[in-house]
């Protein structure tokens, strides 16, 4: 099997733009997101009166609220990750494995722009 090969500026650079759009679209989602969270049931349903909502109601609004969150911390993650793919571009060492200092697979860039492993130590 060939040894893959360090990556081309243009190649960095269209690397460089796909995940600069996928963190302005995280972003988006990411404050989207909060603002759902960030909402009382009360405002959500619209329904500003003094009675309380029955307990089922509650619960689905509990178990939204969760789901909510739980997707907010992995686009959080995923923003993590996408910076520090940017800042390796910046500093000339994007594409390389941080386990085994091999390069990483063009084929895996493409599938996941963000990737710090090579296949074989991800799977590990």
């Amino acid at each position: 099997m060939t040894k893959p090969k360090r990556l081309k500026k243009t190649e960095l650079k269209e690397f460089e733009k796909r995940l600069i759009k996928e963190r302005e679209r995280i972003l988006k989602g990411i404050q989207y997101d909060s603002g759902q969270i960030a909402v009382t049931q009360t405002e959500a349903s619209g329904d500003l009166s003094a009675y309380s909502n029955h307990m089922a109601d509650q619960g689905t609004e509990t178990a939204r609220r969760e789901i909510s969150s739980q997707i907010l911390s992995q686009q959080r993650e995923t923003l993590f990750e996408i910076d520090l793919a940017l800042r390796k571009i910046a500093q000339g060492n994007y594409g390389i494995c941080e386990n085994c200092g091999k390069p990483i697979e063009k084929r895996r860039l493409k599938i996941l722009p963000q990737a710090r492993r090579c296949i074989k130590c991800a799977s590990r």
